[in-house]
């Protein structure tokens, strides 16, 4: 292990919200690795955290460690071994990404990623939003990369359907929205909704498509024709 960090947000962390998470981080790069510890020792949503530059030995100790986030590399050749290590001892994952070349990630690796960043594009605040995005069970997406996985898996050949999935015009319309990288609060903004009833009908929505989380369901409903890439919402009724 090449750092830990205990960083004591209790006087941040306002009354009644969940406390602190506690994260995983491993990279290769140390100037990059330095550089995203420095910034989580601002994001107050984030506690303790370790720090590695090794997978392989950051998989040993995931059931010691039992971090509620890993947040990794896309491009290295452990992370797929990585990731899936993670989802078993209960993490959700964050992959940085060094540019949009998504072509060379592998689709099991992009649809088994809980959330994305952009190498280029992180700070402080981009931590501080992703970490606010997972913890309500939603996949922070840069909208450039959103718009590149989307157009990638409209490529992708379709699959016969297992069985038949009826989704009402309300859900069609947050699974487009979900697509386009929207979060429950942008998306509540644009239908009209309160956030928990937009969290109500993504967690229908997974349940019907038998998805672990947004990108599987993203994947499976275009995939199968329940959604188009370039598709709006409309107006429908609840």
């Amino acid at each position: 292990m090449l750092a830990t960090l205990h960083a004591d947000h209790a006087e941040d962390v306002p009354p009644g919200a969940p406390p602190p998470v506690t994260m995983l981080v491993v990279l290769q790069n140390e100037l990059v690795r330095h550089g995203i510890l420095s910034m989580l020792k601002s994001v107050p949503a984030v506690g303790s955290t370790w720090v590695y530059g090794a997978a392989a030995e950051a998989c040993r100790l995931l059931a010691a460690l039992r971090p509620d986030v890993v947040l990794c590399h896309g491009g290295d050749e452990s992370t797929a071994s990585l990731i899936e290590a993670a989802r078993l001892h209960g993490a959700r994952s964050l992959l940085l990404l060094q540019d949009l070349e998504v072509e060379t990630l592998g689709q099991s690796l992009l649809a088994s990623a809980d959330g994305f960043l952009m190498q280029s594009e992180v700070t402080v605040s981009a931590l501080r939003t992703a970490m606010e995005r997972l913890s309500r069970g939603e996949m922070p997406l840069p909208a450039d990369l959103a718009r590149l996985l989307i157009s990638r898996l409209r490529q992708a050949p379709a699959a016969p359907s297992a069985r038949a999935v009826c989704l009402t015009p309300r859900e069609q319309q947050v699974l487009s929205l979900v697509a386009q990288g929207l979060s429950n609060k942008q998306i509540a903004r644009r239908l009209d909704l309160s956030e928990h009833g937009v969290k109500r009908h993504v967690t229908n929505l997974l349940a019907k498509l038998n998805c672990p989380n947004r990108t599987h369901a993203v994947a499976l409903a275009l995939r199968e024709g329940l959604i188009l890439p370039d598709e709006r919402a409309r107006p429908a009724y609840s």
